[in-house]
């Protein structure tokens, strides 16, 4: 019986993930469930990063007849990286890993608390999900990554995409991720 981390506050105290919905007892919020419909139903899903005076990075993945395509630019990695194809096997395998995040479960926004007088945000991001027949679902975080964030790059790089999280010269994860 393995614990989750809560995609909400990062606490550990929660129920065991064998059960299909998951209690954080340190925020009291309840996260995962069942995603088979969700694996089905999902269209497209759109991840920016964005760096104050740099350009911005993305991947859009898109639903297809025969599977998915994966789209740029991949600025400053591989500015003329074409689409890239998977069969319908990939893109069922991709989507049960990306829920396995609780992608679903992200507060809306994550931000470090800061007097909006003295905050200038360095960087960002924003996913969106696009499921159908229901609400594009949106989280984005200035200056700060969900707990699930860099498990996000990793299933991303481990199907050979490059890492938007990082550019040349600074690595996004080794600025703040959220932890209890």
């Amino acid at each position: 019986m393995s614990l989750a981390i809560c995609p909400k506050c990062g606490g550990a105290n929660t129920s065991p993930a064998t059960f299909s919905q998951i209690d954080c007892r340190d925020c009291q919020c309840k996260f995962g469930g069942d995603h088979h419909e969700l694996i089905a139903n999902t269209n497209k899903i759109v991840l920016n990063t964005y760096q104050k005076g740099a350009a911005s990075q993305n991947l859009t993945f898109t639903k297809t007849a025969s599977g998915a395509t994966i789209e740029g630019p991949f600025l400053c990695y591989y500015p003329d990286l074409p689409e890239i194809y998977i069969n319908q096997q990939q893109w069922q395998q991709l989507l049960a890993d990306f829920y396995k995040l609780y992608v679903l479960d992200w507060k809306a926004e994550y931000q470090i608390a800061v007097s909006p007088e003295n905050f200038e945000s360095i960087f960002g991001w924003d996913v969106k999900i696009m499921i159908n027949n229901q609400d594009t679902v949106i989280s984005l975080g200035r200056d700060l990554y969900p707990p699930y964030w860099v498990a996000l790059m990793d299933l991303f790089t481990g199907i050979g995409l490059p890492n938007i999280g990082n550019t040349p010269s600074q690595n996004f994860l080794q600025l703040q991720t959220q932890s209890h």
